[in-house]
């Protein structure tokens, strides 16, 4: 009976400095952003990208014949930011203003995927004593059509609509914790 009260003095001593210290605005951002980056990538725009590839290869003087080819392919970009790269030193609280500013990476290319089953051989035509193009020579010619679709990138304007939609997403993250000014830029 009498180890209840004592125990009860006890907790009511640890509790009420623990309840009454509550975290700072900072404090819940920084440990957001934290768990946030945990995720790692934050995917904020997905594009769908047809391709066109094509190769031809003209006989030399020792080949006699053509070789031409064509796909089409279709591949499904993912851009956004890399969590893990957002530097924590960056950010700025003002809690009086409640205003925050911070900086957040540049916009990647998260994932290039081209299903098999949307690749197609739209033509070939080989010529004369020339062989088929071999599969080692059909994967080169795709790995370039993922290279042009990379270089063709801000042509697209996929980055720049992953940065103003990763803007957005912590513009309303930002808002919802209490903050009123909010500046954002991107390094």
């Amino acid at each position: 009976m009498r180890k209840l009260p004592v125990l009860l003095f006890a907790l009511l001593l640890i509790l009420p400095p623990a309840c009454s210290r509550r975290a700072s605005l900072e404090d819940r951002l920084l440990e957001r952003i934290s768990m946030l980056s945990r995720t790692a990538d934050l995917g904020t725009v997905e594009y769908t990208v047809r391709k066109a590839v094509k190769a031809r290869d003209e006989g030399e003087w020792f080949k006699i014949g053509n070789r031409r080819i064509l796909f089409s392919c279709t591949a499904r970009l993912k851009a956004g930011i890399r969590l893990d790269a957002i530097p924590l030193d960056r950010i700025v609280v003002d809690e009086e203003e409640r205003s925050v500013s911070m900086v957040l990476p540049h916009a990647v290319v998260l994932s290039i995927n081209i299903p098999p089953e949307l690749i197609r051989l739209e033509y070939e035509d080989v010529t004369g004593f020339r062989s088929h193009f071999d599969d080692r020579e059909r994967q080169a010619l795709l790995k370039q059509g993922e290279r042009e679709i990379v270089r063709d990138l801000p042509k697209l304007g996929i980055l720049t609509e992953a940065e103003a939609n990763a803007e957005e997403f912590f513009r309303s993250m930002l808002t919802q914790m209490g903050f009123e000014n909010i500046q954002i830029n991107f390094e």
